[in-house]
């Protein structure tokens, strides 16, 4: 019988079976993402950005919790470079949708643009006169755009050799070869597209537009505009600007919170305080391993530099989600910024306004005096409660002032009180009296006769400040007291430079003081001195010329309010110093306080301290001048003046050492009045100093 169902036949039905069940469950599938899919559905593509949330930097505060720096927030206006359009001419758009915004809305003086090297407006540029100068920032800036664009004329410069400082030694020689303003200007019209036309012919930008684009597309290049580097257009716009940006939706433009440093007293402390700035080229690799980006912001200079470690905060990262068309569509904060410590110093604004004031008065009321300087620190740790440097300058002001500071003949930068050398003249016989009694050489009740030359070797013969007069037989508070050459003229042959220079140098002399913000050591004259540079060798005479403080001896003033306090402490020498609280940003409780360091100790005796001490205040007491100058304090005073003669100079260096009260000094000072012709001069900034320090 004939079989209608054969094999094949049953294989061919299951599979159409199984077939028909796969589409039937396809098709209902689809049917349900159709029914269930959001009407118009898109797949929308997303860019994601990383953007840096700038730390709060820590503010500076005075011993006394007085503000002295502090932060101050801006709105700048950026350019992102990732968020840019890639195209040249979207770009070209970009800039000068935001150059009509600032005009429009009157924050065209908000403009970071500097470095443009032309005068006059698009196509009639001329190099700038700073442009052609070889000594300014613009002729460098010029020479590396040449050198990184390839623009030397005539291709006479090697590829390999470009580079701004050999194309400045090739133009020196060759004026003639230097790019024109044509030549320049050609190669960024096409390099940005500025010279396109439609297509019909017509210039796609007017003459202006393209001043307009041109200095801000060079100014990027300075800038080092990149994917590391946003370019600043303008600085602390208004929020009316603002608002007029966001509306625009400008490609690529967005703003930045900034923080800027802000002086509460700006005409003082400059040389304390310090600056901040963007990380100099010569020092990234440093910062670099500290793990900083290019583009931060540094201490520079003062506190701000020394105390970096504790003002820096940690930068934290914002995500920005943009769409295709740059529009932001979703933001979110990565990481938290950590905001940087608050540090309190060691000085007091009212003492240090007292000491920069005190400074200048007494250099104006001198007619050939020139500048000074003047210190005071607590002699029981250390601490450094003023510290001044005549003539000085406005630290809010510095950048723009910044040429005629340079060229200033009074060196208005330089810090006087921790690198100007001076020799001490007769504050140098504090520290002689103590070590002579301390070691026997002499006691408090020797007498040495003075006759107004001393006479012990028959080659030199030394006069004394009084001669033809003379202070006859004295002891060491008289000798002070009267400042006696010939006393310690003899004082310094007993002695001998050895033993002299050995309390010397526990007293600081010629060391470092410990100060945060670095200094010159001085110079402690002696034999090693003069062998190590080559001057002539060592004699009796430089020993005896050394313990009136002449010779080869110079110090700056810090060394010698720490040298006094030394003394009168009774020999501990503390590290001189500027931080006093390290706080959490804002907060109330230290978190680190500096009690100071002991550098060395030497035993001073009890009669020797006392001798000082007495001739200290007996001296203030007979000079009419310095008395005078002291008549309203509530203590008594000690002092010693000081003179040094200047080399090839008339006039003298005008030194003034004091400790208050005498017999327990709970401050000591040093001030120094350059050309002031005598140490009673530099007695002024003193006084007003301690009458500040003793007000009510």
């Amino acid at each position: 019988m004939y079989n209608k169902y054969s094999k094949t036949s049953l294989r061919v039905i299951f599979i159409a079976v199984v077939f028909a069940i796969i589409s039937i469950v396809y098709v209902v599938r689809m049917i349900n993402v159709i029914v269930n899919a959001e009407p118009h559905q898109e797949y929308v593509y997303t860019y994601e950005r990383r953007v840096p949330i700038q730390a709060v930097r820590g503010e500076i505060y005075d011993r006394n919790g007085k503000k002295l720096i502090y932060n101050k927030y801006t709105y700048d206006l950026i350019f992102d470079y990732d968020a840019m359009a890639a195209s040249q001419l979207d770009r070209n758009y970009a800039i000068l949708q935001a150059v009509y915004a600032l005009q429009s809305t009157d924050n065209l003086d908000k403009r970071t643009e500097s470095s443009f090297p032309f005068d006059n407006k698009y196509p009639n540029y001329t190099y700038s006169v700073s442009a052609k100068d070889t000594s300014s920032n613009l002729y460098y800036r010029l020479l590396k755009r040449i050198a990184e664009n390839e623009l030397e004329s005539d291709g006479e410069v090697p590829k390999n050799s470009l580079t701004a400082s050999y194309l400045e030694q090739f133009y020196q020689k060759n004026p003639s070869l230097f790019p024109t303003e044509a030549e320049i200007v050609d190669f960024y019209l096409q390099k940005y597209k500025l010279n396109s036309t439609a297509s019909d012919g017509t210039p796609l930008f007017t003459d202006s537009e393209i001043d307009l684009i041109l200095r801000v597309r060079y100014d990027m290049e300075v800038a080092d505009f990149s994917i590391y580097n946003r370019y600043v257009m303008a600085k602390d716009v208004d929020l009316s600007f603002i608002s007029y940006v966001k509306e625009l939706c400008i490609v690529g433009a967005d703003f930045s919170v900034e923080v800027e440093r802000e002086y509460a007293y700006p005409e003082y402390a400059a040389h304390i305080l310090g600056r901040t700035g963007k990380i100099p080229a010569e020092k990234w690799d440093y910062y670099s391993s500290l793990g900083y980006e290019m583009n931060d912001t540094v201490g520079i200079s003062g506190c701000e530099y020394a105390f970096e470690e504790y003002l820096r905060g940690e930068d934290g990262v914002r995500v920005i989600v943009e769409d295709k068309n740059g529009n932001i569509v979703d933001s979110r904060v990565e990481k938290e910024a950590v905001s940087g410590k608050d540090i309190y110093l060691t000085i007091d604004i009212d003492l240090q306004i007292a000491a920069e004031d005190g400074l200048e008065l007494s250099v104006k009321a001198l007619s050939k005096a020139t500048a000074g300087a003047f210190t005071a620190i607590d002699p029981n740790n250390g601490e450094i409660l003023a510290l001044a440097s005549y003539p000085s300058y406005n630290i809010a002001s510095f950048n723009e002032n910044y040429s005629a500071l340079v060229s200033d003949p009074a060196n208005p930068l330089y810090n006087r009180a921790l690198d100007g050398l001076y020799a001490p003249g007769s504050t140098f016989k504090i520290g002689m009296v103590a070590a002579g009694i301390t070691n026997g050489t002499v006691s408090s009740s020797t007498k040495i006769n003075c006759s107004g030359r001393y006479t012990y070797y028959s080659d030199y013969q030394p006069k004394c400040w009084i001669y033809p007069g003379q202070h006859g037989s004295i002891n060491s508070t008289q000798a002070l007291t009267v400042s006696c050459n010939c006393y310690f003229y003899e004082l310094g042959r007993l002695m001998g430079i050895d033993k002299m220079n050995q309390y010397c140098e526990s007293y600081g002399l010629g060391q470092s003081t410990g100060i945060e913000l670095g200094e010159k050591l001085g110079i402690l004259a002696g034999p090693s001195y003069r062998e190590e540079h080559g001057l002539d060798p060592w004699s009796a005479g430089n020993t005896i010329s050394a313990a009136i403080g002449q010779s080869d001896n110079n110090f700056t003033p810090l060394q010698l309010s720490v040298y006094v306090s030394t003394v009168l402490n009774g020999g501990s020498r503390y590290s001189a110093h500027l931080l006093r609280e390290v706080r959490e940003y804002g907060q109330d409780a230290p978190i680190y306080f500096n009690e100071g360091s002991l550098l060395s100790k030497i035993y001073l005796s009890h009669e020797a301290i006392s001798s000082v001490k007495e001739g200290m205040k007996t001296m203030v007491e007979q000079s009419s001048y310095v008395s005078n100058q002291m008549k309203n304090l509530p203590v008594t005073v000690g002092g010693k003046t000081g003179t040094a003669q200047l080399g090839g100079s008339e006039t003298e260096n005008g030194i003034f050492v004091c400790a208050a009260p005498y017999d327990n000094p709970e401050i000591v000072i040093s001030s120094v009045v350059e050309h002031a012709g005598g140490g009673s001069y530099a007695a002024i900034a003193a006084a007003q100093v301690l009458e500040e320090y003793y007000s009510d």
